[in-house]
């Protein structure tokens, strides 16, 4: 006799395992969370587990829920085809996970919903075929199709909430309707089955259980094993937000330090101990205008010049201590554009410091410390000869004031002290003609005094008319022959034809050739010559040339000699006089015509002074 027998099912192992798989979907929502941030062999860890915590529960649904349904018969289950059901759930799972753990688009998650929920549909029928009754199983084909359908919806929903869900009563939710679907297709793919009573199919070698029994034992391993899952979860979870925290402060850390680096002027530089450079700091641009990307794999050396350069070296060299620091000055480095700057180096050996393995370099850019200790060296050198000629001035001053002030007081006192006139009158006239010529020596250091002090504060008026050459040349020849007759030495002077009259103040014009002539008499041996010549130079100057056969001045006193107060031979005693203000005196003037003095000289070889005029002051052609 056959007759289809009618199912029935047990509502408290329907709703054990309605539970069942909403704790294992909550589970396999947790764990699988953990798979995306891990890399390497944690991600498979995570993959496994999360595998595990899905297939697993899926299985434990499914057998519960197999329990969960009754025949008017017995129902064994075969052993080995009921494990290897729980193997295919737990395996799909795992290649479904595998599949959306290095991207989540939509075709692999399409592709992993496919194998996952293709894998639940063969588990659960692998499942149906462990069940060992006297009775023929078949299946309704259209509902076996809406089971495959709800199973690969189902398992394309679980794997994109795994994928998008975060927050706890999201995924309690996310759970719940995952557990639904997984329901609903075991409970669709139960209603497609069919079963004929068949006595003759009676297999007494199944094994048999106790529904209820079986079905807490289950249930509580699952459990257990998702409660595993869970708490590894949460220990991992609790472990990934500390190593959160510390790589947060770690990027902060690297954050700070990477602020203060660029912020800073100085070159920052991790070498080896040929100088080759393996990391320039960003601060690098800033230092020498170059990207440090630009610098890196080149060699220190190659940029790095100065006195210091031997130093360096000898400090790559050396093997020293972590903590001991070697500090290099006299160091130039050539910047992008090509400029030199002054720097000073600490170097630090980090050789054995892992995060830096290295010699790092620090330059720190003192050119303009150089530059102002510069100034302040020359400012000194100033500031001492000033000081220099400050004591030789006064000296002189002393001498050249004092030497006319004596003798006008002492031959004064001689004259008024001869009350029974014993003196005879020529003496009377000699002394009268020494203190004449002494108001008039005191009275010329007194003018350059004055006419100096005016030059300097721009006071010096030009009373300009038009100046004929041979009047001029002729009154400063006159005024210095009767000088130069007394140490035998021989004046001359020449006017070249043509020499055309010029605009000019005649009187200041005289004062600089008379200081001309009168410092190449002054400084010319006797016996020797003095001569004036005028003319036009090559460029239509005017030109008035003073030369003798004099000592001569050193190139290097031959700018100096136009400072005030200077004079070649400061000391007392020099074998000439003057107060050090005539060159001066004469270069301002020159420079109020808008003309210039020059200086030419060889030591024993005598002297070249020239006044040269510029050509617009000329005026009137002298034809000849």
């Amino acid at each position: 006799m056959t007759e289809l027998l009618d199912p029935t099912y047990d509502s408290v192992l329907v709703a054990l395992s309605m539970g069942v798989s909403i704790l294992a979907s909550f589970v396999s929502l947790d764990v699988a969370a953990r798979i995306w941030p891990a890399r390497g062999w944690p991600r498979g860890v995570w993959i496994v587990a999360a595998a595990t915590a899905m297939g697993g529960g899926i299985w434990s649904m499914h057998f519960i829920g197999m329990l969960a349904f009754s025949l008017p018969i017995d129902i064994g289950y075969d052993v080995w085809i009921t494990l290897a059901s729980l193997v295919t759930a737990v395996a799909v799972t795992g290649v479904a996970f595998a599949i959306i753990a290095d991207a989540q688009g939509w075709r692999r998650l399409l592709s992993a919903g496919a194998v996952m929920g293709l894998g639940v549909v063969a588990m659960h029928y692998t499942g149906m075929a462990a069940m060992r009754l006297p009775a023929t199983l078949t299946y309704t084909p259209s509902i076996v199709a809406t089971s495959i359908a709800i199973a690969c919806v189902a398992a394309t929903a679980a794997l994109w909430i795994a994928v998008r869900v975060t927050g706890l009563w999201w995924r309690l939710g996310a759970a719940v309707v995952m557990a639904v679907a997984v329901s609903g297709m075991h409970y669709v793919g139960m209603a497609a089955a069919c079963f004929t009573f068949a006595p003759s199919l009676l297999n007494p070698g199944a094994v048999q259980f106790e529904r209820g029994s079986l079905a807490l034992i289950v249930a509580a391993g699952t459990l257990l094993i998702l409660a595993l899952e869970l708490l590894s979860a949460a220990i991992d979870r609790r472990f990934a937000a500390f190593r959160m925290r510390e790589g947060e402060i770690l990027r902060l850390s690297a954050l700070r330090f990477q602020n203060l680096v660029q912020s800073s002027n100085d070159l920052i530089l991790v070498v080896d101990k040929t100088g080759r450079i393996d990391f320039a700091a960003p601060s690098s641009r800033m230092a020498i205008g170059e990207e440090p990307a630009a610098l890196e794999g080149r060699n220190i050396f190659e940029r790095v010049s100065g006195a210091g350069l031997e130093g360096l070296g000898a400090a790559l060299m050396t093997e020293e201590k972590r903590n001991a620091f070697a500090f290099i000055d006299k160091l130039r480095i050539r910047n992008g554009d090509g400029s030199m700057r002054d720097y000073e180096a600490t170097v630090c050996n980090l050789l054995d410091e892992p995060s830096v393995k290295g010699i790092v370099l620090t330059f720190h850019d003192v050119t303009e410390r150089e530059r102002s200790a510069a100034e302040l060296r020359h400012a000194k050198a100033i500031a001492d000869e000033a000081n220099r000629l400050k004591s030789e001035f006064i000296a002189n001053m002393n001498h050249e004031l004092r030497t006319p002030l004596n003798a006008i007081i002492g031959f004064s006192e001689i004259l008024a002290t001869d009350e029974e006139n014993r003196l005879a009158p020529e003496t009377y006239r000699e002394y009268a003609g020494d203190i004449y010529r002494s108001g008039s020596q005191l009275l010329a250091v007194i003018n350059d005094i004055l006419d100096f002090s005016r030059a300097e504060v721009g006071q010096i008026t030009l009373n300009e008319g038009v100046v004929e050459p041979d009047g001029l040349v002729g009154d400063c020849i006159r005024f210095v022959v009767p000088i130069a007759a007394k140490k035998g030495i021989r004046v001359g002077h020449a006017i070249a034809p043509g020499t055309p009259s010029f605009l000019g103040d005649e009187r200041r014009l005289r004062q600089v050739l008379l200081n001309l002539l009168s410092n190449a008499v002054k400084f010319t041996p006797d016996e020797g010559h003095v001569d004036l010549r005028t003319g036009r130079t090559v460029e239509g100057e005017l030109e008035f040339a003073v030369s003798d056969s004099g000592v001569g001045i050193p190139a290097d006193k031959v700018k100096q000699v136009f400072e005030p107060f200077y004079q070649v031979d400061g000391s007392l005693a020099r074998n000439q006089e003057g107060t050090g203000l005539g060159l001066a005196i004469a270069k301002s003037l020159a420079e109020l015509h808008d003309g210039r003095l020059e200086l030419s000289s060889k030591p024993g070889e005598g002297t070249v002074a020239r006044l040269i005029l510029p050509k617009r002051r000329i005026r009137f052609a002298v034809v000849a």
